[in-house]
């Protein structure tokens, strides 16, 4: 029979901390001389938690370790006007549904009180409108706050007296699309 020793090196199970998501690259254009820009951003936070790539056009790659490094090297390069490119966050995107069928004539600011009345904070409502036409549809987009109860939101079923139906909103196919017509 088997027994774990934790004396030994390959069995001793270490617990790791929690792991958050890893913070979206930031891209900072137009650096002409890097060892400043580094310096720069030590003052902000520790080298040891960013890493740095060079790019083509004078373009510099940073991946930091920590969201607190990410936040403080963002902070740091809005107050020095440095023009950079980044992602959101993941805990900060918005959690975005679909409203169907509720007519288009319907105020925004209806809505989003009545998602406010029933526990949701919503960031961002649209009225989705015909590709080719540009008319209206009955059809809402609902970018909600991230919160723990954003899944909620399914169960909900009638706005303003109103029947509704809130799905997620559909992704792209993983396939290339075929013409049925002509193959």
């Amino acid at each position: 029979m088997l027994t774990e020793d934790s004396s030994h090196p390959e069995t001793s199970k270490k617990p790791h901390p929690p792991q958050g998501s890893k913070p979206p690259p930031i891209l900072l254009h137009g650096v002409i001389n890097c060892t400043e820009m580094i310096k720069s951003l030590t003052e902000v936070a520790d080298e040891e938690q960013f890493l740095t790539k060079s790019l083509p056009n004078n373009v510099i790659k940073l991946a930091c370790s920590t969201q607190e490094t990410y936040r403080a090297i963002i902070k740091h390069c809005k107050e020095q006007n440095i023009y950079y490119h980044t992602y959101q966050l993941k805990e900060d995107r918005a959690f975005r549904v679909v409203i169907k069928p509720l007519h288009y004539t319907t105020g925004l600011d209806d809505i989003k009180n009545e998602l406010r009345i029933l526990g949701h904070e919503v960031r961002n409502i649209i009225n989705v409108k015909n590709r080719q036409t540009k008319e209206p549809l009955n059809i809402f987009f609902i970018d909600d706050e991230p919160a723990t109860n954003n899944k909620d939101i399914y169960a909900v079923k009638v706005i303003q007296n109103k029947i509704i139906h809130i799905e997620p909103p559909r992704s792209t196919k993983p396939y290339i699309p075929q013409c049925v017509r002509c193959q």
